[in-house]
């Protein structure tokens, strides 16, 4: 049988309207695999209504990533479009204004793969598009489809002035950033005090970061499924507490994770080819597989930490999504961890 390498990027997140302040966390030390579903689940606060909000992204003649609030939501390097709506409250701090920022690639060589014609696209075209419509739910556990949704922003990418061409028609990298405003009943405090990682020595910072990731691939190797769930815990909170998940929920997302941690034989790949990636406003960083020409577009995008693992009849790869950041106060010698 032929064998297929599937690329997986799992990233486990992954009173009505009153502000409430971020409850203090259990201390991770006492968070055990047996405990970590019933410790999340007691933690999670409900409300009168819980708003959600969505993205819905259209885009036409190019590829393109996505972030709110500077924090990665969705990419797409495919020609096909992506149907369902997608939640984004995980990247939402706190109410007021958030931002959306958008990154738009050439197609490469996808028109000639898919249907053997054309030649490399190496710039944007005079007619690439990008719509998002940024949608609010105003309570997510009454939601039962369109009629529920509410359109905060339609956005359209700009075009050139008395034209109907792109504006960045003819570049080999477009970015554009817009505003919405968001209400939500919680504030999190997330990676908003991490210091500005750009202003820190490059080399230094390269250097910390591949430690941690090396770190982290030996406590994969042992299958550590406690010291990992410790590294995981505030930045999944957050995100159940974002989400209003429930405890089922949570148990899948447990479930999912310690599955992967329990691979027999993990193949991991070395770490290279990769770029230094800045996002949250220089607050967070990663390695990750680059997105810009030339790529491999196997790994686009993806964490540079990653490894193989066989099943019966294929080999998967598996890419443990880590994002770094540096709280007000620490050093760079010990001090980064996994976002809040």
């Amino acid at each position: 049988m032929r064998q297929v390498l599937y690329i997986v990027c799992i990233v486990l997140f992954s009173s009505c309207y009153a502000q409430h302040k971020e409850t203090n966390a259990i201390p991770h030390q006492n968070i055990t695999a047996a405990t970590i579903v019933d410790t999340i689940a007691a933690q999670i606060q409900h409300y009168d209504k819980e708003p959600m909000y969505f993205l819905r992204l259209t885009q036409s003649s190019c590829v393109f990533e996505v972030l709110v609030n500077g924090f990665p939501i969705e990419k797409n390097y495919e020609l096909g479009k992506i149907a369902n709506a997608i939640k984004i409250n995980h990247a939402i701090l706190q109410s007021g204004p958030q931002t959306v920022t958008y990154r738009l690639y050439p197609l490469g060589d996808l028109m000639v793969e898919a249907y053997d014609k054309g030649t490399t696209i190496t710039t944007l075209l005079k007619n690439t598009r990008m719509t998002i419509e940024v949608i609010r739910v105003d309570d997510f556990k009454t939601y039962s489809g369109f009629d529920d949704e509410h359109t905060v922003v339609l956005h359209h990418s700009p075009t050139k002035e008395g034209s109907h061409e792109f504006e960045g028609a003819g570049l080999p990298y477009y970015e554009h950033t817009f505003t919405f405003t968001a209400e939500v009943p919680y504030i999190h405090k997330g990676w908003s005090d991490g210091q500005d990682l750009t202003k820190f020595d490059k080399k230094e910072l390269e250097e910390k970061i591949v430690a941690y990731y090396n770190k982290t691939k030996q406590k994969y190797e042992e299958k550590n499924i406690n010291v990992l769930i410790k590294d995981q815990y505030q930045y999944q909170l957050r995100n159940s507490k974002a989400l209003y998940h429930d405890k089922q929920y949570i148990k899948e997302i447990w479930d999912e994770y310690n599955e992967t941690i329990l691979i027999g034989d993990k193949e991991f790949q070395p770490l290279e080819d990769y770029v230094l990636s800045f996002y949250g406003n220089g607050r967070i960083v990663s390695l990750r597989h680059p997105s810009r020409e030339p790529v491999d577009y196997r790994l686009r995008g993806k964490s540079a930490l990653w490894f193989l693992y066989e099943t019966e009849d294929e080999t998967i790869g598996h890419f443990p999504g880590i994002y770094l950041y540096l709280p007000k106060g620490e050093s760079l010698e010990n001090g980064l961890r996994i976002i809040e």
